[in-house]
């Protein structure tokens, strides 16, 4: 897994919580708070086997940008693992049904008065299809995410998947009782998250072949969507990514697709969004959006390839703050 962790950063504004999930399982968690007033709150919700640490960076920013922002991890990953996870219970459905609507509840719940955004990697935007709740989002922005069928991958690739998803996974959950990280992910997932992951993966339909209802709900998603897909991302190839744009036929979507040339770098790939070599750029983006949906502004804003001296005076102020004691 090619995921490059982001630099420490020079300051620590996150508060470590536990969250209820809806069976009372406790979720790791941590609250990142603006100095002054959240002009919205923000819920991360992360990619397979990725835990919220990972985007604690971004998070920081926003923070540091005026918005408050909740990152978690889901049950079996990160702060929300269990010591041992042979015979631990869990699975994708979990995540979202159990995990992700404790997450979104706590935020709503304790910051009513707050727009609710949502950012989701991977996995993440596809909460949008699995849970009710995402619908009183007042806008998403969804980060390589897809409805990953294995048929969307070039004939070579296509094959290798085909094997690890059909027999090495079930194989190594089998002999372990979970999914051990060193098998390519870098993290330990519990046996039902895998092998949900794995009969989703083989289903052309992916998670609405078990989960029927998704295909409503993503239609009923009628929000601002801000839709970042990379060239160079190996895990949501271009099939994988229309689908979903395709299922969210009810959504306000501002579909951009990042190509690493056009930053000036050579990979941005399925997790290099999240680093904060992007802070000027893609990090930009989401701020402008997260704050045109917190004032209930329509339209597009330019594009990261704008010539510097377009830039506001509050942007520069932002930048200016970011990091600062």
């Amino acid at each position: 897994m090619n995921r490059e962790k982001p630099a420490e950063s020079p300051t620590r504004l996150g508060r470590r919580l536990r969250i209820p999930a809806g069976d009372g399982f406790g979720l790791g968690a941590t609250l990142f708070e603006p100095r002054g007033h959240a002009r919205a709150t923000v819920v991360v919700s992360g990619a397979t086997a990725v835990p919220a640490g990972y985007y604690t960076r971004f998070a920081e920013h926003l923070a540091a940008s005026g918005y408050r922002v909740l990152t978690y991890d889901y049950r079996g990953v990160g702060a929300s693992r269990p010591l041992n996870l042979r015979g631990f219970s869990a699975s994708m459905s979990d995540w979202a049904e159990l995990d992700a609507r404790a997450a979104l509840a706590y935020a709503r719940q304790s910051f009513r008065a707050e727009p609710l955004v949502l950012v989701g990697h991977s996995f993440g935007g596809q909460l949008l299809g699995l849970i009710d709740d995402a619908r009183e989002a007042s806008g998403a922005v969804l980060v390589g995410a897809q409805l990953p069928f294995l048929g969307h991958w070039p004939f070579a690739q296509r094959l290798k998947l085909e094997l690890i998803f059909n027999a090495v996974i079930p194989t190594l959950t089998r002999t372990f009782g979970y999914l051990p990280g060193a098998a390519g992910l870098g993290e330990d997932l519990p046996r039902g998250v895998a092998e949900q992951w794995a009969r989703w993966c083989s289903q052309p339909d992916y998670l609405m072949s078990e989960h029927p209802a998704a295909r409503e709900r993503f239609a009923r998603f009628d929000k601002p969507v801000l839709f970042f897909s990379m060239s160079d991302d190996d895990y949501a190839p271009e099939g994988a990514v229309e689908k979903l744009m395709g299922a969210l036929s009810g959504a306000h979507i501002d579909h951009r697709r990042v190509i690493p040339a056009e930053l000036g770098v050579d990979e941005v790939g399925h997790f290099g969004f999240f680093h904060p070599r992007f802070t000027d750029t893609l990090w930009r983006e989401v701020r402008w959006f997260i704050d045109d949906v917190a004032a209930g502004r329509s339209g597009l804003r330019p594009r990261y390839g704008r010539a510097p001296w377009s830039l506001s005076d509050e942007d520069v102020a932002l930048d200016l703050a970011y990091g600062r004691a």
